[in-house]
């Protein structure tokens, strides 16, 4: 399935508002069109997006071409507002090869840390998401075929209420790249 514009169709939600299964390339544009212009919670999701877009920017200045699988309840039409945007950063290993101490700092920063261990003393925090919390995001190498796997395994599951992988139903997620 695809987008309107390049000759292909409109991508369509299930009647249940997820992505039909499988990895669908998009631009920011349709993400915006389907997902904020075209959903509901319209204002809560236009923060979301101007978020990952800064994000996505932000990325790119440390990544020359990479992809972006993106997921989560903003790739959805729930009857409830979306609270952040997952995605997983995926580059080739030579993207990485000659980062220097302060290209790692500014990767560590865009990336959801768990476990983080803050300034005073014995306080630590589970999790620690970019963006104030508006961005999950995670970092893979292309050749990680394991990575790769699990990444597309845990985007394509569907969560019930109780945020508990619901076995026999998949959905779809996108794919951004550049």
């Amino acid at each position: 399935m695809g987008w309107q514009g390049e000759g292909a169709a409109i991508l369509q939600l299930t009647p249940d508002g997820r992505l039909p299964a499988g990895r669908h390339p998009a631009t920011l544009d349709e993400m915006h069109d389907l997902f904020v212009a075209g959903a509901p919670h319209r204002e809560a999701r236009q923060f979301i997006f101007e978020a990952f877009k800064i994000h996505y920017s932000l990325v790119r200045q440390l990544f020359s071409r990479g992809t972006l699988w993106v997921d989560g309840g903003f790739c959805t039409h729930k009857p409830e507002a979306p609270k952040d945007i997952d995605m997983v950063i995926i580059v080739d290993p030579s993207e990485v090869q000659a980062f220097n101490s302060e290209k790692e700092e500014r990767l560590l920063q865009l990336l959801t840390l768990q476990g983080v261990q803050v300034a005073q003393p014995g306080a630590t925090t589970p999790r620690v998401q970019p963006m104030g919390g508006l961005i999950d995001c995670f970092f893979a190498l292309s050749t990680d075929v394991d990575a790769l796997k699990m990444w597309d395994l845990t985007w394509s599951g569907v969560k019930g209420t109780d945020g508990k992988i619901v076995p026999g139903l998949t959905k779809g997620y996108l794919e951004v790249t550049w």
